[in-house]
This record gives structure tokens, C-alpha cells and sequence, in this order.
């Protein structure tokens, strides 16, 4: 049993799904289960629609509408599918349509109807993928997620229900152990009173693994743009190197920490049931892939893995003689408005909550605590070093550090788990520090 994931430069034109396509074919011959997200541009113009129908700019909503349907015939046309999806999505589009003039008549975009015009987005690739691999011959059917997906209420970032998940995947598995290959969306499922919700951004991530974890399987797939995990980011290191196989802490560290591959929510369900996580290139098949494996591959003591960063973040600054509680306050505020937490730091020289504001509310909020009277700095990023081998030599990653004394570093955070140690800094620093450290770390 194997799934595969698609995200959105996997299938964001016709030539990437027809090698989706030939994955697929290759990857699963006995059945199988593949996830995708929408188009590559798709959930944002769809987030462009609504954000233009909730201040009243019917025009603009139109628009947008309209960019977004002129695409999709696009690509079914070059695909010769256009009229195998086109009175399935017509349906959609029409609904997509009302929602965005209900929201412009209310000047409101609520995160329910907001929920429900971006699962349009998933739903009409999966829709093109499962028509292309049918019209190929293949055994392939679109499957509706939210007939398995099922989370709590929350939307925008609803909380999956495994158990639940498990129970609903029973038929998906018969039919897949019969040799059917079934397309579903990543990215949402549905609330206990059957409204549809999503996982947020990197929710499709999420979905595969849930789904494979529910279905029993030994491997689940992340097809993206890049050969596996990087040592790097390959865009400020040109000699960032693949990295065969990593364990799902280094993993972990590495999505908290700013890789871009992985979605940090989608290793719970690895680490729940011990499927190998494989992240492959769709735009080069036989290229380098990365296993994600439960047990550690083998490091030696101090060896680093990868050098993350994060940037975008946040320091909110309490002097020593303040009291720690509107820190608390604040930060249990900004989680719930969907902030990415870093670190609570107190010292005798003051305190320090380290944000990422993931969120529109999460900016409102910032700017409301500001007006309040809180010292909230922006411009700072996070890098992280990460590596198995820290475990065995906590001191190399320290005295890395040591050689960067001319570095700006407003605080260190170490992780509980021994793989990684991760640093702030200026924002402006990382096109030359993560380099740099990168070469302290792997050489030239």
C-alpha cells in the first residue's frame, strides 16, 4: 500500500501532470492512493477572490473568478480533457461564484465559507488528474476527501480525528486492495456537522500521511520541486547537497525550523505508525530522493545535517522589572490567531516570546499589542543547525557558533529532543551567514 502526494508545481501545468501522470503509473500498478493539491497559483487567487468580494469589490472578485476558470480550460484543453471535466466543474465554478457574491453582499469573508470556496481548488486537479489517468486506461477514480477526512470545527486550521479517519477509510482500502488507484484533495476534510474544513497552508502534506496512516501504508510519497531535503536552501547555497535518509526528529526540527519540503503537522501520522516518508522530485524522477525513517540513520558524533532558517519573525520584549504575565497573555492570544511559536525566553536581562505571524489576524493582533505598549521588534529570522550527530556532540554546533562572535544573536534556543540548536538573528544577515555556516558545516 503506497500513497503520493502532488503539490502544486506537480501538477501547475500540463506537461508537469502528464509526468504526475507517468508517476503514477510507475509508482502504484497494483493500486494505490494519490493526493493533490490545487494548481500552483490557484489558492491564492481563489484568497484574492474572497479578500475583493469581503470589501465590496464585486468587479475584482469577477475577475479573478474569471482568471481562475480561464486557466483550468486551459489546461484540459491542452490535455484533451476538457470535455471529460467540464461538467464536473462547472457545478463548482458556479458555486465558487455564489459564495463570492454572498460574501460581497455581507462584506464578509467568514472562516466557514472561506473553508469552502478554497476546497474548490483541490477538488478541480483531482477531478483533472483522475480523468487523465482514466483516459490513459488506468484504473484511476476521483474520491471525495471528505468522505474520510473528518476534523473538528475549527476552520482554517482544523484538527484531524485519526481514529475517525481510520474507520472511514475501509472501503478506500478494499477498493485500492483490488487494484483501483483512487485521486482524492489534500488539504481539507470535513466538521462534524458536515461542513468542510481545511488544515491550513501544507495541509495536503497532512492529508497523505493521515490517509496513509489510516490505510495501513509502508510508504507515502512527497512529490514536489527539489531532489528530497537539501543540507541548504538551494536558493543562498549553490552547493547544497541532497541528503539520502534522515530520522523524523531531524525531520521535525527541520520543518520547525524553515524547510519548505515538509509540513511539520504531516510527521505525527509518520511517527504514529512507522511508514517510510519518501520526498522525490516530480520534474526529475530518478533524481536524489530523502527517506524519512522512524529509526536514526547512522551519524557521526557531531555531524550536522542541514542548516535551516526562518524568517518573518517577531520579538515581543519585556524589561526585567515587568511582569511576565501580558507576555503569557500575548502569546496564548497570537497561537490562537494562528502564530507560529519560537521560543519564551527569560533572563535577568528581561524576557522574550519569539513569534512568526502565519495569519492576517496574527498581524492585527501584533499591531494591537504594539498600540498597547508592548516592544514588539520585527525583521528577525531563526537558523537552526540540525543533525543526529548533535546528540552524541551537543558542543560541535556551539562551537560553530563561536565563529560568528561579529553576528548579531538576540537569543539561543535548543530543542528538547538533542538535534538541533537554532539562533536569532537580523532578518538582512542570512544571504551571507547561512552560506557561510553552510560551508563551516560541509565544506566548499
Amino acid at each position: 500500500m503506497r500513497v503520493l502526494k502532488f503539490g502544486g508545481t506537480s501538477v501547475g501545468t500540463p506537461e508537469a501532470l502528464r509526468r504526475a501522470a507517468s508517476i503514477v503509473r510507475t509508482e502504484l500498478p497494483n493500486g494505490g492512493l494519490v493526493v493533490v493539491s490545487a494548481l500552483s497559483g490557484t489558492t491564492d487567487t481563489i484568497l484574492e477572490a474572497v479578500a475583493g468580494a469581503a470589501r465590496g469589490d464585486a468587479d475584482g472578485a469577477r475577475q479573478q473568478h474569471s482568471i481562475l476558470w480561464q486557466r483550468h480550460l486551459t489546461v484540459a484543453r491542452e490535455l484533451g480533457l476538457l470535455e471529460a471535466v467540464q461538467s464536473v466543474w462547472e457545478p463548482l465554478f458556479e458555486r465558487l461564484g455564489g459564495i463570492l457574491e454572498g460574501m460581497g453582499l455581507l462584506r464578509e469573508a467568514s472562516p466557514r465559507a472561506r473553508d469552502g470556496v478554497l476546497a474548490i481548488g483541490e477538488t478541480l486537479s483531482a477531478h483533472l488528474l483522475a480523468s487523465l489517468l482514466a483516459g490513459e486506461g488506468f484504473p484511476a477514480a476521483f474520491r471525495e476527501a471528505r468522505e474520510v477526512v473528518h476534523t473538528d470545527a475549527r476552520h482554517g486550521r482544523a484538527q484531524p480525528d485519526p481514529s475517525a479517519i481510520r474507520v472511514a477509510c475501509e472501503g478506500w482500502r478494499s477498493a485500492i486492495q483490488d487494484g483501483a488507484v483512487l485521486v482524492t484533495q489534500g488539504f481539507l476534510g470535513v466538521a462534524p456537522d458536515g461542513a468542510t474544513t481545511t488544515l491550513g497552508r501544507g495541509g495536503s502534506d497532512t492529508s497523505a500521511t493521515l490517509l496513509g496512516e489510516a490505510l495501513g501504508a509502508v510508504e507515502v510519497q512527497i512529490w514536489t520541486d527539489v531532489d528530497g531535503v537539501l543540507s541548504a536552501d538551494p536558493s543562498l547555497v549553490t552547493g547544497a547537497r541532497p541528503i539520502p535518509a534522515m530520522s523524523l526528529r531531524e525531520a521535525a526540527a527541520l520543518s520547525a525550523f524553515g524547510a519548505k519540503v515538509l509540513h511539520a503537522d504531516s510527521l505525527a501520522p509518520v511517527a504514529r505508525a512507522h511508514f517510510r516518508l519518501v520526498v522525490a522530485n516530480t520534474h526529475r524522477p530518478t533524481a536524489s530522493r530523502t527517506e524519512i525513517l522512524a529509526q536514526a540513520p547512522q551519524r557521526r558524533p557531531g555531524e550536522i545535517t542541514s542548516v535551516a532558517y526562518k524568517e518573518g519573525l517577531a520579538c515581543l520584549r519585556l524589561a526585567p522589572t515587568q511582569d511576565l504575565e501580558p507576555l503569557f497573555h500575548a502569546a496564548l492570544r497570537l497561537q490562537e490567531a494562528g502564530a507560529a511559536r519560537y521560543g519564551l525566553l527569560s533572563t535577568p536581562d528581561g524576557s522574550l516570546l519569539v513569534v512568526r505571524p502565519e495569519t492576517p489576524a496574527c498581524e492585527e493582533l501584533l499591531e494591537e499589542l504594539a498600540e498597547a505598549g508592548l516592544d514588539i521588534q520585527r525583521g528577525w529570522a531563526v537558523v537552526a543547525l540540525v543533525g543526529e550527530g548533535l546528540r552524541e556532540a551537543p558542543g560541535r554546533a556551539l562551537g560553530l557558533l563561536s565563529s560568528l562572535q561579529e553576528e548579531p544573536i538576540a537569543g539561543i534556543l535548543a530543542g528538547d529532543t538533542g538535534v538541533s540548536l537554532a539562533f536569532l538573528v537580523p532578518e538582512a544577515r542570512l544571504s551571507s551567514l547561512i552560506p557561510r555556516l553552510h560551508e563551516h558545516c560541509f565544506g566548499a
